[in-house]
């Protein structure tokens, strides 16, 4: 009996993480450590670049190899609507990455490209990025869509919910983003989907 004890408190901790492992990926950063990734959005876990630039990021990562984009979020949940995500890349590898609103949870299968006003997310698309603004106790970032739409006035800034705009919720993500364009001179992003 005691032996069936000692086998059971040794394999149990084994199995409990056998069965958490489907939602949990590695990943591999730039300094070769192993992170535990939640495999729906990478949102819980701390990557390189997340609370801003570094010397040994920047150094790492030419500016030109520096891109953002931003991507409606894969949570699989009826909460999700309206829920993004905005991922940094340095040589194609993710150094950052941001949760974010984008048009109100009810109007994001409205139409994005021709009906300001009307609390859709940003339209799919390359957009040139402002540098970072004071705006109020805001931040603003401009964005300028590099295609045809009769929307105006977006930006990336801070709110929840966002009606049209970019938004990041938290203020220490926004000002993470907002060291990541200083430091890079990074003037483009990228609505995916």
């Amino acid at each position: 009996m005691i032996r069936f004890i000692y086998v059971f408190l040794l394999t149990t901790p084994i199995l409990l993480a056998a069965s958490c492992g489907a939602k949990i990926k590695p990943v591999t950063t730039n300094n070769n450590t192993t992170i535990k990734v939640n495999s729906s959005d990478g949102l819980s876990m701390k990557i390189p670049g997340q609370e801003g630039p570094t010397p040994l990021l920047l150094k790492r990562h030419h500016v030109d190899s520096i891109s953002l984009n931003a991507r409606r979020s894969n949570i699989p949940d009826k909460q999700s609507k309206g829920r993004w995500v905005l991922e940094l890349f340095g040589d194609k590898k993710l150094l950052a990455q941001w949760p974010a609103v984008s048009g109100f949870a009810n109007q994001q299968d409205t139409d994005r490209r021709w009906s300001p006003g009307n609390g859709a997310p940003l339209p799919i698309g390359s957009y040139q990025l402002g540098q970072p603004e004071s705006w109020g106790k805001d931040i603003w970032m401009n964005l300028q869509p590099n295609f045809d739409t009769d929307r105006s006035g977006l930006g990336i800034h801070q709110c929840d919910p966002g009606n049209g705009c970019l938004c990041i919720p938290s203020r220490v993500h926004l000002e993470a983003l907002a060291s990541w364009v200083k430091a890079t001179g990074i003037e483009r992003l990228n609505v995916i989907n």
